[in-house]
């Protein structure tokens, strides 16, 4: 898979590949962005349990940029045999198009996000 950006987002780890990624800032973005995993449950909302998001990343779709609210992102190396395709039984399940596949980077399963697959803002 080559370079990967590797990051906690609403305290789950996901993989985003580098050529994606124009710019990691120091603060979460003052507007609204992305959110991979959809509407955040109602658990989390009222009490996070995870890792407050303390960078913003801002990536490539093809079209207007998106910013990812995130906590540790870190630029890692990825080894092909380390990645696996998302079966097509799950990503049915999960109905999150831009999750494409998984990836072990230090041991731990991380979802890999094609930011090109993301939904419009609109929708």
């Amino acid at each position: 898979m080559g370079a990967v950006v590797a990051m906690l987002h609403a305290g789950v780890r996901c993989a985003v590949p580098a050529q994606q990624v124009l710019l990691a800032e120091g603060d979460p973005a003052p507007e609204p962005g992305a959110s991979l995993w959809g509407d955040p449950a109602p658990d989390r909302a009222a009490g996070a349990a995870h890792e407050p998001a303390a960078r913003t990343v801002r990536l490539s779709t093809g079209g207007a940029f998106r910013a990812i609210a995130c906590a540790r992102p870190r630029l890692v190396e990825v080894d092909r045999e380390r990645v696996w395709p998302l079966p097509e039984l799950l990503a049915e399940i999960l109905a999150l198009p831009h999750v494409v596949g998984l990836a072990e980077i230090d041991g731990a399963l991380h979802w890999v996000v094609d930011a090109r697959r993301l939904p419009d803002i609109g929708a």
